[in-house]
């Protein structure tokens, strides 16, 4: 089977972290964050993606409907200097 590998930018991954700063601890859907990026939705959810394996990001789910339907909030971890 085909695997895809998808790159992002340093600057996509820091757009993105700045959008999330502005939403700390708020239930926000992905194409709320990729608007305050100014980057497309599709392209945001990799970038969350990489933060999230990277340990710069933590999805909290905050609601969930049923098994498919899970809002989210997403935090980021201080990181010891």
């Amino acid at each position: 089977m085909a695997k895809i590998i998808i790159t992002t930018t340093a600057e996509e991954k820091e757009a993105v972290l700045q959008a999330i700063k502005s939403f700390v601890g708020t239930t926000v859907a992905v194409s709320a964050i990729a608007r305050k990026a100014g980057l497309n939705q599709n392209r945001v959810r990799f970038v969350v993606e990489d933060l999230i394996e990277s340990g710069k990001v933590v999805r909290v789910p905050t609601k969930a409907f049923n098994k498919h339907y899970v809002r989210y909030k997403y935090e980021i971890v201080q990181e010891a200097n």
